[in-house]
This record gives structure tokens, C-alpha cells and sequence, in this order.
């Protein structure tokens, strides 16, 4: 599937909404909210795109917001706040709210995480969503961090410019974590057994995708049949779980490869594979590329030496 900003793009294009803003560096780092219009702020539905590769943040500041996630049906009013993690499917219907949002590479995302920490209710990395709603003043604040973020993304590019954003973007997921730790996340709890085999599937797999791949595994941790976890994938990811776990297992790999500050044999042994030719084999076949390409192409040591690289 197309990347879903491309997509995005073109379908706010398409469908009449220019005053929509939509700024991007080096594909990495992303702005998009429609603060210019405060007066008509009907947002026309996108068709249904796939993210991949970003984690997204929405913030709506007033009105109503509806997509649909993976199946499921989100409605956002004013102050809510949402978290899209990667491996989505996101499809946004007819409404009629003011919001802003970023959104940022898996592994940038990740580092970032890392450095700045996450609060203990965000868990899953992949295939869901968290749902908050905040003070006013807790969302004018993240507003005031956005237009922060907005105006160095229009700034001309120096060398400075990435860690300028990276600054930035910690600034505006600190605030927003340091309010989620005191907020309780709205739920989603379905009744359907198969969403909920596929929940406790995503948290197991959170827990244990270091050390095991095997679908085999996770039914024995679920105590449900194996078929059971691959009809829940099949439905609300339209993958089969191996295709889940290794999908999870590289996005986890790539935040490693990212930092560049292992070597490809400490990361195979972090991620119990049997060898590193193993490791190699694994990666190129789940992402289509060897891990010394990725760090070659995205490594953050790279990034430093080169800002300006594409």
C-alpha cells in the first residue's frame, strides 16, 4: 500500500480541504493540523490508508473527530488525544473538529521513547491505539509544544535542524506523557472473542518478542488453540500471526539498528537468534534488505554526520 501521508496527501487534495496544513522532513518528521479554519472546520473523509512506519499523535482541540482503527470505530471530541502506533489501518470519516498532530518514523519514535520514558499504561507498540482526554490546559499546552515543533519544521535546513526537531519532539511527548501517567486511558473492550484472543495476544507478544517467535508459544501462554490466534490476526491485522510476530520482532530490531551502538552479533544474541547468518537471513526476509542496509541508510550516527542526507 501507498505510505499513508502520501496518501493523505493527495486524498485532502482531492477532496477540497486546502486549508489543511501539511509540513515533512526528510519523510521522517511530519506536522499536519487545520488551525486555519477555525470557522469551517469540516474535515472530509480519507479512504482507508495503512501506516506502516510512523507513530502518530492527534490532538482535537474542538469538535469531533471519527475514524475507524483497524476495524474498530474511534470517536474523538474536544481535548481527547490519540496515540496510533504502526502496522495500522486508519480510515477517517466526515468531521467536523479543530486538531493538530505529528507523527514520526517507528525508530526515531522509539529512540525518543526510550530516552524520555513512556508511562506504565502504554504498552503494545504495534496493531492498536491509546484514546486519552485531557484538561483544556493540558491540550493548550501540547498545542503551544506543536506550534513549537511546526515552526522549526518550516525553518530552512541547517545543520542543526534534526536535533533541533528531535528537542522539540521530546518536549511535546514529555508533556503528553507526564499527563497520560494521570489519566486513564478510555477502553475499548470488545465482547467478540476473537478481538479479545487478539488483545492478549498483542500484550504477550509485547512481553516475549525477544526470545520467542513461534505462534505455538503464544497459544500455549493464552491457553487457546494456535488457529484461534491466527483467526484474530487474520481479522483485525489481515496478516497471519507469524507475519505479526515478525513484523513486531523487526520494528523492535530496526530501533536497535537505529542507535548504532551495537554490533550486528550483540543484536543477534540480544534476540536469541541461533546465529548471526540466522539474524541476517531472518531480517532480509521479513524487511526485504540486509540490517547492515538499514544502518547503512538510516543509522543515527549517519544522520549526525550527514543532515542533510535524504
Amino acid at each position: 500500500m501507498s505510505d499513508l501521508f502520501d496518501t493523505m496527501l493527495s486524498q485532502i487534495i482531492q477532496t477540497s480541504n486546502p486549508g489543511v496544513f501539511f509540513n515533512s522532513f526528510q519523510k521522517n518528521y511530519h506536522c499536519f493540523d487545520n488551525l486555519q479554519m477555525r470557522n469551517d472546520p469540516k474535515i472530509n473523509p480519507f479512504s482507508t490508508v495503512y501506516n506502516e512506519s510512523y507513530h502518530i499523535v492527534v490532538s482535537v482541540q474542538h469538535g469531533t473527530m471519527n475514524l475507524i482503527i483497524n476495524g474498530q470505530e474511534v470517536r474523538l471530541k474536544s481535548n481527547d488525544f490519540l496515540i496510533i502506533m504502526p502496522f495500522t489501518k486508519i480510515e477517517v470519516l466526515t468531521s467536523f473538529c479543530s486538531f493538530f498532530g505529528c507523527a514520526i518514523t517507528n525508530y526515531i519514535a522509539l529512540d525518543i521513547y526510550n530516552k524520555i520514558g513512556t508511562p506504565d499504561n502504554i504498552t503494545e507498540n504495534c496493531y492498536t491505539f491509546h484514546h486519552y482526554h485531557f484538561h483544556p490546559q493540558q491540550t493548550e499546552m501540547m498545542l503551544d509544544d506543536y506550534l513549537r515543533l511546526k515552526g522549526i519544521t518550516l525553518r530552512q535546513a541547517t545543520s542543526l535542524h534534526e536535533e533541533m526537531l528531535k528537542s522539540a519532539i521530546g518536549i511535546f511527548l514529555s508533556h503528553m506523557f507526564s499527563f497520560i501517567a494521570v489519566t486513564s486511558k478510555i477502553e475499548y473492550k470488545s465482547p467478540l472473542y476473537l478481538r479479545q484472543v487478539f488483545d492478549k495476544f498483542l500484550f504477550a507478544l509485547s512481553q516475549n518478542y525477544a526470545t520467542e517467535r513461534k505462534v505455538e508459544f503464544y497459544a500455549k501462554q493464552l491457553d487457546v488453540p494456535t488457529k484461534h490466534i491466527t483467526a484474530a490476526t487474520n481479522r483485525y491485522a489481515e496478516k497471519t500471526a507469524s507475519r505479526v510476530i515478525n513484523e513486531y520482532v523487526i520494528f523492535k530490531i530496526k530501533a536497535v539498528l537505529y542507535n548504532n551502538q551495537l554490533s550486528v552479533k550483540e543484536i543477534s544474541d540480544m534476540f536469541n537468534f541461533p546465529s548471526q547468518s540466522f539474524f541476517g537471513r531472518y531480517f532480509k526476509r521479513v524487511a526485504g534488505y540486509s540490517p547492515i542496509r538499514f544502518m547503512s541508510i538510516h543509522s543515527k550516527k549517519l544522520s549526525k554526520q550527514n543532515p542533510f542526507m535524504p
